[in-house]
C-alpha cells in the first residue's frame, strides 16, 4: 500500500503514474485496484485467474462477497481476509483500505500447498478420531473380558464406564445405571462412610495423577467378605484438560491364603533350622544373607539374626578378618563355577569368647521352582577338637597323621602286598562287629559289606584310584552285622615307597546317614511342592472354566455364549497342562507327554461342541514327544483355535468330515515329505536351522475351505490372532495352504534348556 501511495505523490509532482503500474505489473502475486463501490480500476497479469473466476474486467464490478468486503474494510478501515479457491488453486486475498485514494487495495497470496497440508491434516485428524473410537469400542471389549472388576472415572469422578463384573459383584447396577455418577451418588449396599472413602481416594489420585496401589477388603452383594488389591492410574494429556482414571480390582483372598501358608512354612523352616546343632546358614547368587540359624548367628558373628539377612561376609569386617572372608569367596566363586558341592576347613574367628576355631564347611547350590540356581547354602562343622586330636595322633604316628586329615570316624590302612587291612575308630559303633571280628575283612571283606546297587561303582572307582594315583572318595552304603545299611563317605590316599611303588593306602568312613536323609528330604519336599503348585493352579484353572460356565448361563446371545465357550476352552487348553505335569514321569516336573495332552485336549473339545464322532471324524498321527512347559502351554492353545475354528467354520451339518492332527519330529516329518508333491512352503524354517532337531504341527480338515478374501495373517479374529502370536512366541514359522480344505503348518524347535 505504501507503494501505491508513493507512486501518488510521483504523479503529483508530475510524473506519468509509470512506476505504480509496472510495480504491481511484476508482481508475481496478484494485485487489484477497486473502488467503493467495487468497481475494478486495475488489476496485474497475475490477477487474471481471480478475475476470470469472477467473471469480471477491468471497469467492471466485482461480485457480491468480494464487494461487500470492499465496502467493510471502507467503513472500519481494517484488512480483511478471503480464501478463494480457483481451479487447483487456493488464494488467500487481504482488502486493505487506502483513504487517500478512496479505494481498496486487493493483494492475493497463493497458499495451495498450506491449504493442501491443511486437508491432509484434517483427513488426518479425521482417521485418528476414528481409530481412537475403533480402539475405544476395542478396549470395552477387553475390559469385559477381565476376569476382573474394572472401572474408569473421568476427571470429576464420575464413572466413565466399568466391565459385568464391577458392575454386578461391586455396584449392584446396571451397567448404564453407572455411568455419569459418582461412586457417593449411587444406590448401593456399600455404606455410605465407605464409598465416601473411596471416593476421596480417587479424587486424590486424579489430583495428583500417577498410579496407586492398595489393599482393602470388600463385601461382595451375597455378603461375603473378600481381600482384594486395587490398582489405580491416572492418565492425563499434554494440556492436562483431560484426565481419565482407571482402576482394577484384584481379589487376592486365595493369595492372601496362601501367604499365610507360606508364612507359617518359613516360620517352620526357622524353628527347623534353630533346630540343627551346627550352624547353618544360605545366601543369594550375590553373596548377600537371606537366612541362618541361632547357632551361626550367635558363634559365627555374635548378632541377631535379623541383622545379618541383605548383608554379605564382607560388611561384617570389624568380626570377619580379611584373610577369612578370602578363604570363604574363594569357595563359593569355586561351587558357582563347578556346579558342585564344596567341602572345605577353614578358621572362624568366634566373637563371644575371642577365640579362633576349625570348622569343616560344606556348601552346595539350591535351587528354585524353574530349576534355575537361586543361591548357596552353607553348613559347618565345629572341628577344632577333632583338629587338636588330629596334631596329637600326627605326634604319635603316621598312619594317625595321614587318616585326621580325611576327617573320618573309620580308620583303616590297608597293605596293598599282603591284602590286609588294619581298622581302628568306630568300629563297634558303625558296624556292629566286634574290633577283633572286623579286623578278619580285608578288601574283598569290604566290598562284600557295600550295597548291591553301589558296589560295581566303589570297587571299580578304587581301582581307578589305584591306577591313577588319585585319592579315593565315594559315598556308598555300607551293611552292618544286623542287615541294616548306613551311608558312608569314604576318603583315601595312597602312599608309595621309596622307589614310587604304591604299597599302603590310608583312609577313613564317616557315616552321613543324616546328611542324605536331609538330602533326600529336601529332594522330596521339593517334588511335593512341584506337584502341589500344578494341581493347585489346574484346580484354579477349572474354578474359572466353571466361573465361565455358570456366567454363560445368564446369556441367550449365541456371539456371547460362543465367546464364553471359546474362552472355557482356552483355559481348559492351559488346565490340561498343569493335570500332565502333575502325573509327568520326569522327576522335575518340567516336561509332559504331548501326545497324551493332545487326545485329552482333542477329546474335550469334541465334547463342547457337542459333535457326534459318526459326522465329524478326528484322526491324530502323534508320537510320544515331550516337551517343556513353556512350549506346551502356548502350543496347547494354538491348537485349541485352530481346532475350534474347524468344528465351527469347516464343516456343513448333513456333510460328513475329517479333522487331522499331525505332531512328528521334523526328521520324521521330512522323511515323509520326501515321497510329496505337493509342499509349497517357501520360508525359512527356524526349526531345522543350525541343524538343531524341530517339531512340525499340521492341523488340516476336508472343509469347505479357507476363505480366499481373508489373510490369516492380518485379520480381525481373535483366535487367529492368538494363532499368530503365540507362533512368534514359540519361535515358530506358520503356512496355511489352501485346495480341498484348509491345512496350517507350523514348524518350530523347543528353547535350549
Amino acid at each position: 500500500m505504501s507503494s501505491i501511495k508513493n507512486a501518488k505523490k510521483t504523479k503529483e509532482n508530475g510524473g506519468e503514474g509509470k512506476w505504480m503500474e509496472q510495480f504491481p505489473a511484476k508482481n508475481p502475486n496478484p494485485v487489484i485496484r477497486v473502488k467503493t463501490d467495487g468497481t475494478v480500476l486495475y488489476a496485474n497479469k497475475a490477477a487474471a485467474p481471480l478475475l476470470k473466476s469472477w467473471d469480471v474486467e477491468v471497469g467492471g464490478k466485482l461480485p457480491e462477497t468480494p464487494k461487500s468486503l470492499v465496502r467493510k474494510v471502507s467503513y472500519r478501515e481494517r484488512a480483511e481476509e478471503l480464501e478463494l479457491k480457483v481451479g487447483g488453486r487456493v488464494y488467500l486475498l487481504t482488502f486493505y483500505y487506502d483513504p487517500e485514494e478512496e479505494a481498496a487495495n486487493i493483494y492475493g497470496f497463493d497458499i495451495s500447498s498450506r491449504a493442501q497440508r491443511e486437508e491432509e491434516t484434517k483427513k488426518q485428524h479425521i482417521r485418528l478420531e476414528k481409530a481412537l473410537w475403533n480402539n475405544l469400542r476395542i478396549m470395552e471389549t477387553m475390559v469385559d473380558t477381565i476376569p476382573a472388576p474394572v472401572y474408569y472415572k473421568n476427571k470429576e469422578g464420575k464413572y466413565l464406564g466399568c466391565n459385568r463384573l464391577f458392575a454386578d459383584q461391586i455396584i449392584g447396577l446396571p451397567e448404564e445405571k453407572v455411568k455419569g455418577f459418582k461412586l457417593t451418588e449411587l444406590k448401593t449396599k456399600i455404606p455410605p462412610v465407605t464409598a465416601r472413602e473411596y471416593q476421596q481416594l480417587d479424587m486424590e489420585l486424579l489430583r495428583k495423577g500417577g498410579k496407586h496401589v492398595y489393599e482393602t477388603v470388600i463385601t461382595y452383594l451375597d455378603g461375603e467378605a473378600r481381600d482384594f488389591q486395587i490398582s489405580r492410574a491416572v492418565y492425563r494429556d499434554e494440556k492436562e484438560d483431560f484426565a481419565i482414571l482407571v482402576g482394577v480390582l484384584l481379589d487376592i483372598s486365595e493369595l492372601k491364603m496362601v501367604e499365610k501358608a507360606l508364612r507359617d512354612n518359613l516360620q517352620f523352616q526357622e524353628t527347623l533350622l534353630d533346630a540343627i546343632p551346627t550352624p547353618v546358614f544360605y545366601k543369594d547368587m550375590k553373596g548377600n544373607y537371606l537366612g541362618c540359624n541361632e547357632l551361626f548367628a550367635s558363634r559365627t558373628l555374635d548378632i541377631p539374626k535379623e541383622s545379618i539377612v541383605g548383608h554379605s561376609m564382607r560388611y561384617f569386617e570389624d568380626k570377619v578378618p580379611g584373610e577369612f572372608a578370602d578363604v570363604y569367596e574363594k569357595y563359593d566363586r569355586k561351587l558357582l563355577r563347578e556346579s558342585e558341592s564344596q567341602h572345605y576347613e577353614a578358621k572362624v574367628r568366634c566373637p563371644k569368647k575371642g577365640e579362633i576355631r576349625d570348622f569343616l564347611i560344606t556348601k552346595a547350590l539350591y535351587f528354585d521352582t524353574a530349576g534355575k540356581r537361586a543361591g548357596i547354602v552353607g553348613i559347618m562343622q565345629d572341628i577344632t577338637e577333632r583338629k587338636k586330636s588330629e596334631e596329637i595322633l600326627q605326634k604319635s604316628e603316621e598312619r594317625y597323621l595321614l587318616a585326621a586329615e580325611q576327617t573320618g570316624q573309620l580308620i583303616y590302612d590297608y597293605d596293598i602286598e599282603a591284602d590286609r587291612n588294619d581298622w581302628a575308630g568306630a568300629i563297634e559303633k558303625l558296624t556292629g562287629y566286634g574290633v577283633e571280628e572286623f579286623q578278619k575283612f580285608n578288601m574283598g571283606g569290604w566290598a562284600v559289606h557295600i550295597h548291591p546297587e553301589d558296589r560295581e561303582r566303589a570297587v571299580q572307582a578304587h581301582y581307578d584310584s589305584f591306577e591313577t594315583d588319585t585319592p579315593y572318595h565315594e559315598e556308598y552304603r555300607f551293611i552292618r552285622k544286623d542287615g541294616s545299611y548306613f551311608y558312608a563317605e569314604d576318603r583315601g590316599i595312597f602312599l608309595k615307597d621309596r622307589s614310587g611303588r604304591i604299597y599302603r593306602m590310608l583312609g577313613v568312613i564317616k557315616d552321613i546317614t543324616e546328611r542324605k536323609a536331609a538330602e533326600e528330604a529336601l529332594e522330596k519336599t521339593g517334588k511335593i511342592r512341584k506337584r502341589e503348585i500344578h494341581h493347585r493352579i489346574k484346580n484354579n484353572l477349572q474354578v474359572i472354566s466353571s466361573l465361565l460356565e455358570l456366567q454363560a448361563e445368564k446369556f441367550d446371545d449365541e456371539e456371547v455364549l460362543e465367546a464364553f465357550r471359546e474362552s472355557q476352552n482356552r483355559v481348559a487348553s492351559m488346565a490340561i497342562i498343569h493335570e500332565e505335569l502333575y502325573g509327568s514321569k520326569d522327576k522335575d516336573m518340567l516336561t509332559l507327554d504331548f501326545s497324551a495332552y493332545l487326545r485329552k485336549l482333542t477329546a474335550d473339545l469334541l465334547v463342547s461342541y457337542a459333535l457326534k464322532n459318526d459326522n465329524i471324524r478326528l484322526e491324530l498321527d502323534v508320537e510320544e514327544i515331550f516337551i517343556g512347559m513353556d512350549t506346551a502351554i502356548p502350543l496347547g492353545i494354538i491348537i485349541n483355535e485352530l481346532v475350534s475354528n474347524s468344528l465351527k467354520h469347516a464343516f456343513t451339518p448333513e456333510k460328513p468330515g475329517e479333522i487331522r492332527i499331525s505332531f512328528l519330529g521334523t526328521e520324521n516329518y521330512e522323511n515323509g515329505r520326501k515321497n510329496s508333491k505337493n509342499s509349497d512352503n517357501e520360508n525359512g524354517d527356524n526349526a531345522e536351522s543350525e541343524g538343531q532337531p524341530g517339531f512340525i504341527l499340521i492341523v488340516s480338515d476336508s472343509g469347505e475351505g479357507f476363505p480366499e478374501e481373508i489373510d490369516f495373517r492380518n485379520t480381525d479374529s481373535l483366535g487367529l490372532q492368538l494363532v499368530n502370536t503365540l507362533v512368534d512366541q514359540i519361535g515358530g514359522s506358520i503356512e496355511l495352504e489352501k485346495g480341498k480344505g484348509t491345512k496350517f503348518c507350523i514348524r518350530f524347535r523347543e528353547p535350549e534348556k
